[in-house]
């Protein structure tokens, strides 16, 4: 099976050589010119339930947007490992010690939609490399509107009561793993649900930061 997907990964990218997400030169997803990305902005939320948070890039910079862009609402997966690299390169070896990766889980019918939760293959990346395991027992139980629609107030209302841990066994140290952060009402609620649940310590890596335009 994994070399039948190689297989045709070789023969899809023979027909359409990936080109770059910014200037559309072929080679790759991101030519070397673009290969790029800026440090994100120090964090302007005052978390409660989050201990530490730690995002590898500035969401305002065209490489990061457009990764996100391409593999979130594209369906271009091979994109996530580009921004998968830069997490891992970039985010503190403690956020990765002894701890349980848990993607921010998608509503089913959105995963439908979607064909795959965008967190969740993010997640299996990075267990991979650092030898972690995997929960996917965070669930989300009501179908909430896109919080890049909203303004902060709305999103902080929007999200609550969205989450719940169904798991029976519950890890003491947990990193949440998700692609942008804006206000971080998404990871703050997740956070809130399994320290309600037993967890002792909650940490976040995300791909990119939103926040201030100008801090690029």
């Amino acid at each position: 099976m994994r070399l039948l997907r190689v297989s045709w990964k070789w023969f899809t990218e023979a027909l359409f050589p990936p080109k770059c997400l910014i200037c559309h030169s072929e080679g790759k997803y991101l030519c070397e010119k673009h290969d790029t990305f800026h440090i994100a902005p120090p964090s302007e939320v005052n978390f409660q339930y989050v201990d530490s948070i730690f995002a590898a890039t500035h969401y305002f910079s065209s490489p990061a947007r457009q990764c996100v862009e391409f593999f979130k609402f594209r369906g271009f997966r091979e994109v996530a490992e580009i921004m998968t690299k830069e997490m891992i390169m970039k985010t503190p070896t403690s956020f990765f010690k002894k701890t349980v990766l848990v993607p921010i889980p998608l509503h089913w019918t959105r995963k439908f939609a979607r064909g795959f939760n965008q967190s969740e293959l993010m997640a299996q990346t990075i267990a991979k490399y650092a030898s972690l395991l995997v929960s996917t027992n965070l669930k989300r139980i009501r179908r909430t509107p896109q919080q890049a629609r909203l303004s902060k107030k709305e999103r902080e209302g929007n999200i609550q009561h969205a989450f719940v841990w169904k798991g029976d066994a519950i890890p003491r140290n947990i990193t949440l793993i998700d692609d942008v952060v804006a206000s971080g009402s998404t990871l703050e609620e997740a956070a809130r649900i399994l320290k309600q649940a037993g967890v002792k310590k909650v940490q976040a890596v995300v791909f990119a930061r939103g926040g201030n335009r100008n801090r690029q």
